[in-house]
């Protein structure tokens, strides 16, 4: 009787083990970058997907931000901007629920514990602050392929104040891990996390980006707000100083504002800067802003590492890293009239702020995989104790096969963006985009128009080039 009083509880347990995984988010067992491969591989080799079957039930389910975040931007980049609106929506409307809703909910309890017996993976996913922004972002650059300009408008504000918020989260975050915080297992976490460095070390945080403020820049100077364009200019300067494009867009506000000691002072910081821009464009031109993004951003991969738990002994934890290695950015070339009239420049490097924003949680992650270890610990002791050895070696096999690191994060955006700005003369113009990764010249057809501004979105994925156009008149 006493052998079938521990084989029932023996069943008991894994019962509820397995009902743990149930309760648990779409990737708890499934690698996420497997699951939107598919979507990479069709912008990679331009294959159709038919958005109206693609990962519907992701997108419904506890991941549904970042689920809907992939189906949005795959949308925005094959041109589908009403479908890319409003797998946008989705996400935000999550956010802002989840924003607004009580710090301890039943949900929020029932998925850290889920977290806590099988893997961080069971905790739905909330965006990084990285990503909100972004999100924003496109939805803006959607409202601009649409011509509404004060949509635009409304999006990049968001995008903005999203900025400052998840620098306020990220804080508080970090303060409550630290209270309680296992300074030996952060400690490893760390040593493996400093390959990550240089990468990391190219972006003062994850939060704010250059690329979102200038395009915020640009629309508000659409909305004829030079004041807030010049702002928002001068704090993508600040974060990446080296691109000449907006190095002038600075320096040609600051003279159409009259700020004459601002003027001054940059001047003497950029003393190369030519007069390319001019504060009103002259009769019979206009302005062409190409943004071109490149690539994808990298993925994350598992490591496993031992970590001393007292009472347990050694219990291996699972986290995620990147080991991609750094690689710069390649301008798009462009051409008019068979004449090189300039390349992109970098503005922004989209994996820095993903590795980056995975160093600043590392704290946050090791504190979360050590409460885990020191649980699956006790229950190892716990099952031997009442189930004997057939109980221990199946807990053992259970904390083994659970283990599994969090690769979550919005893979289909691009690895790096890019900007050229310049005044051409208005009517058709006929550009060719040449890339080394795509074969041949891609051809475009801009309408210039006077007074105006024309927007050319460009995307290269793997040896594909996609493209959009947006004349806006002045």
């Amino acid at each position: 009787m006493s052998g079938l009083l521990k084989t029932c509880r023996l069943i008991g347990t894994v019962a509820a083990l397995l009902l743990m995984v149930g309760c648990a988010g779409s990737s708890t067992f499934t690698s996420y970058p497997k699951k939107i491969q598919p979507l990479i591989s069709s912008l990679s080799n331009r294959t159709p997907t038919d958005l109206t079957k693609c990962l519907l039930s992701e997108c419904a389910g506890s991941d549904l931000i970042l689920y809907n975040m992939e189906r949005g931007r795959f949308a925005h980049v094959i041109g589908n901007i009403d479908v890319s609106m409003s797998d946008f929506r989705a996400s935000m409307e999550k956010i802002r629920k989840n924003d607004e809703k009580a710090t301890i909910s039943a949900s929020n309890i029932g998925a850290n514990v889920a977290a806590t017996m099988v893997n961080d993976n069971a905790i739905p996913y909330e965006g990084e602050g990285y990503e909100r922004v972004l999100l924003h972002h496109y939805q803006a650059l959607n409202y601009l392929k649409k011509k509404d300009i004060e949509g635009a408008g409304v999006e990049i504000r968001r995008a903005n104040a999203e900025q400052n918020d998840s620098l306020k989260r990220f804080e508080k975050e970090l303060e409550k891990s630290r209270e309680q915080v296992d300074t030996k297992g952060v400690s490893r976490v760390d040593t493996q996390y400093a390959q990550m460095d240089e990468i990391a070390g190219k972006v003062k945080n994850s939060f704010q980006n250059a690329y979102t403020f200038y395009v915020s820049g640009f629309i508000y100077e659409l909305l004829q707000q030079p004041n807030d364009a010049y702002i928002d200019y001068k704090k993508a300067l600040e974060i990446y100083p080296d691109n000449r494009y907006l190095q002038k867009d600075v320096l040609r506000l600051a003279a159409r504002l009259d700020m004459r000691e601002e003027f001054d002072e940059l001047k003497g910081r950029f003393p190369n800067v030519d007069k390319l821009f001019i504060d009103e464009n002259s009769g019979g031109s206009g302005e062409l802003l190409v943004l071109f993004e490149e690539g994808f951003v990298p993925q994350k991969h598992e490591i496993k590492i031992p970590i001393p738990i007292s009472r347990s002994g050694l219990v291996t934890i699972a986290f995620p890293i990147y080991t991609e290695k750094w690689s710069a950015p390649v301008p798009l070339q462009i051409r008019t009239d068979n004449e090189r009239i300039g390349s992109t420049e970098p503005i922004c490097d989209v994996r820095a702020l993903a590795v980056k924003a995975l160093k600043e949680k590392a704290t946050v992650i090791a504190m979360r995989q050590i409460v885990r270890a020191v649980a699956k610990g006790v229950t190892v002791t716990t099952a031997k104790n009442n189930l004997g050895e057939l109980g221990g070696l199946a807990a053992n096999i259970w904390n083994i096969v659970s283990e599994s690191a969090d690769l979550r994060s919005w893979l289909t955006l691009p690895a790096n963006a890019q900007i050229f700005r310049a005044t051409l003369p208005s009517g058709r113009q006929k550009l060719e985009l040449q890339h080394p990764m795509v074969a041949g010249m891609t051809s475009v057809n801009v309408d210039i128009p006077t007074d105006g501004k024309a927007v050319v979105l460009a995307t290269r994925t793997g040896r594909q080039l996609y493209f959009s156009v947006t004349s806006i008149p002045r």
